[in-house]
């Protein structure tokens, strides 16, 4: 055999003693509870055996020595010789420690692992003289089990380790429906995809613009079928190809109970950990991300959140304190909750210890409200532990939760009561290589902000903007919200105007406002890097290339914040304007002071819904009209009526014919339709039929009301 077959041996065998390394250490946990499960258990022993097997022929005789001692007593249990105890399960879960040294010296090419003392432990096991005496070696602390909440390097195998002589036919069939591929291969698939995406947006939009440009065309509607297809064609490759590099979250999950059992012993606490939603699936990269997050929250819930049995009995709670740890979708993002029935957190002890320890001032923690409170565990150096022990104390940890977080783009939120627990939300985008972005544009530059970090948009005036402490803020709802002006982030020129956009924007468990000019939309972008040369700007996570062939900068959420609380304070000039806010409107309207638009559609429900919108807005006043000979008749009458919105699909009269017979009665003011359908053939009518816009249905509430400052604003320009 030569070199490269026995390389190739090696990285084999690593791969699927990895996976046997993962399993043993929860299947052993989940031995403890369930003693008399011989399928669990003779599961456990064919892993090891398999270890054995693989790692003797291989020359690896210090973990098939190892090995063979642990299967001897695994042999004995499920042979019912012996009977699983406490002492026993420490001994077997040491013995998956120690391999865990040995398998990682056989990856670097050292030789660190000691593996005497469990080797005699392994022997006085079986033996059954263990249970009389202390083992000779501490049982494996948490911080040490930590390891294993990292994923392994290598990848996740496709066939499963080898199973007894009865199902070698079902295995093999498995082996012929998979194959292992490297992961450098498929990340060079998901950089090929990105250009195929950033060359259908650029398709789209030429498509687009020749349509308009030539419309009815029959070679321009060929392009526009054919870009349809490859767009769609797009989406599902690239969502296929996105799929292989999916990892199932048990992969990270499964190593957890192994961490809780350890704590709950150090610490005499009585834990049980459910785990629910294993099978949702997460990017490699992400996986890799989250590790070390999920072990630090995990641990901060079973030493600050479950308290002892003592202490829980006190309080009329069950001996035993439970932590849920669950995953699921929502839209294009993974939520992790870890939820405990423990003491829960109380917002004014945070805020006193922060005070204590200099990390909050006593003006900040009287303007705190609970949420805020509850974030301050993630402070740097910041604990509430009485003592320091090998678990908890040092104020490390959750700090790291925060950095690994705002790395990928993640949310954390808390809810927490006291005596009734504390439930951490982690917010997760699903892959990192392409991602939905919102455009805006700041002093006539576009920027690209990672849809997962937005929270919600607002439009509001620089009347609402006040100054604390020479920073910027926004009373939104119940919460005062800190501003960063982009333009000022990035050194541009101010635009001078009476209303601008906030996009709200969460980093981990922070929340504040990027002021912005334009809205401009969503759009699926591809993340590029800049370059040595261009790289390493503060604020700036990288390029995209947009559907016009621009290059368009993306913005890093956690180096804007970091840029804007470097500025110097300062007090700037929110007083109004000279020019009049909806100048050009309110010198439209002939009678009043506001916009008076005739809203038309035959559901009373949507009438209503359009009526709200349009009059949450102090400058536009509305009527209605339930059908098209209605508004017909109401139009005779009221030569005042400044806009009409109307619906396409109506009985007797549709959107379309009411346009028209607007139109040919001399009505020359802007037309508006709306419309939950419309069918491609439909696009040509809105033109003939005197249509000035459309708006799909439901109605964006912004989008309304910027196109009838737009048409009303043109149409006052054109006279």
């Amino acid at each position: 055999m030569n070199n490269d077959d026995m390389q190739e041996l090696v990285q084999d065998f690593l791969v699927e003693t990895n996976e046997i390394i993962e399993n043993l250490d929860h299947d052993l946990v989940e031995l403890e509870s369930n003693q008399n499960d011989l399928e669990l258990l003779n599961k456990i022993f064919r892993g090891a055996h398999t270890m054995k097997g693989s790692s003797s022929f291989l020359g690896f005789t210090k973990l098939a020595e190892l090995t063979h001692h642990a299967e001897d007593i695994l042999n004995k249990l499920r042979k019912s010789e012996m009977v699983v105890t406490r002492e026993i399960m420490d001994t077997l879960l040491e013995f998956v420690d120690k391999t865990k040294q040995i398998i990682n010296d056989i990856e670097n090419g050292t030789d660190s692992a000691d593996c005497s003392s469990v080797i005699e432990n392994l022997k006085l096991a079986s033996e059954g003289k263990l249970t009389a005496r202390a083992k000779a070696a501490p049982a494996a602390q948490p911080a040490q089990a930590a390891k294993a909440a990292a994923p392994a390097p290598a990848p996740k195998p496709q066939a499963a380790p080898k199973q007894e002589a009865a199902k070698t036919t079902h295995q093999a069939t498995q082996v012929e429906q998979t194959i292992r591929v490297d992961v450098s291969r498929l990340d060079s698939l998901v950089n090929l995809v990105g250009e195929l995406v950033l060359s259908r947006n650029m398709l789209s939009q030429i498509a687009g613009e020749l349509e308009n440009k030539f419309e009815n065309e029959y070679l321009v509607e060929q392009l526009l079928v054919a870009t349809n297809s490859i767009g769609m064609n797009t989406t599902e490759l690239q969502l296929a190809i996105m799929k292989t590099r999916m990892i199932a979250i048990g992969k990270v999950f499964n190593k957890f109970p192994r961490v809780v059992r350890d704590i709950a012993r150090d610490t005499g606490k009585e834990i049980e950990l459910i785990i629910s939603g294993e099978e949702t699936e997460l990017d490699k990269q992400v996986i890799e991300s989250i590790g070390d997050p999920l072990l630090h929250m995990i641990r901060n819930s079973c030493d600050h959140g479950v308290e002892t049995p003592e202490a829980r009995l006190a309080k009329g709670k069950p001996r035993m304190g439970t932590v849920n740890l669950s995953a699921y979708h929502e839209g294009n993002h993974v939520v992790i909750e870890i939820k405990d029935d423990g003491a829960g957190m109380d917002p004014d002890k945070l805020k006193r210890k922060a005070i204590e320890k200099g990390v909050i001032t006593v003006e900040e923690a009287n303007s705190m409200d609970d949420k805020q409170a509850f974030s301050l565990i993630f402070k740097a150096g910041f604990s509430t532990a009485e003592k320091i022990t090998n678990i908890s104390g040092r104020g490390v940890g959750m700090d790291v939760v925060r950095t690994n977080i705002e790395k990928l783009n993640g949310i954390i939120t808390i809810d927490s009561k006291i005596n009734e627990g504390s439930i951490f939300y982690l917010k997760l985008p699903l892959t990192l290589a392409i991602i939905q972005a919102l455009l805006v544009e700041v002093a006539g530059e576009t920027f690209a902000i990672p849809l997962a970090s937005v929270v919600e948009t607002v439009r509001i005036t620089n009347e609402e903007i006040h100054s604390f402490e020479g920073r910027e803020v926004l009373k939104l709802r119940d919460r005062v919200l800190s501003l960063v002006r982009l333009d000022e982030a990035f050194a541009l020129d101010e635009l001078e105007q009476d209303e601008i956009y906030v996009v709200v924007v969460a980093l981990a468990e922070k929340q504040l406002g990027f002021i912005v000019d334009k809205l401009i939309g969503q759009e699926e972008i591809v993340i590029k890097s800049l370059g040595d040369y261009l790289g390493g700007n503060p604020g700036i996570a990288g390029a995209t290339i947009t559907g016009d062939g621009r290059v368009r900068l993306i913005l890093d959420v956690a180096g804007v914040i970091e840029v804007a609380q470097n500025m110097p304070r300062r007090i700037r000039n929110t007083k109004k304007l000279s020019s009049n806010k909806r100048s050009s409107i309110q010198s439209v309207s002939k009678k009043t002071n506001a916009v008076k638009v005739l809203i038309c559609d035959d559901s009373s429900t949507d009438r209503k819904i359009t009526k709200k919108v349009l009059e949450s807005q102090d400058w536009i006043e509305t009527i209605e009209a339930p059908s098209g000979k209605d508004a017909l008749n109401i139009l005779s009458k009221d030569n005042s009526i400044d806009l009409v919105i109307s619906d396409i699909m109506m009985p007797d009269m549709d959107g379309f014919r009411l346009a028209r017979s607007m139109r040919e009665k001399g009505y020359d003011m802007p037309i508006i339709a709306i419309s939950a359908r419309m069918e491609p053939s439909d696009k040509k009518k809105l033109t003939t039929s005197g249509v000035n816009a459309f708006i799909s249905k439901p109605i964006n509430q912004q989008l309304l009301l910027d196109k009838i400052d737009e048409l009303i604003s043109q149409k006052n320009n054109n006279g």
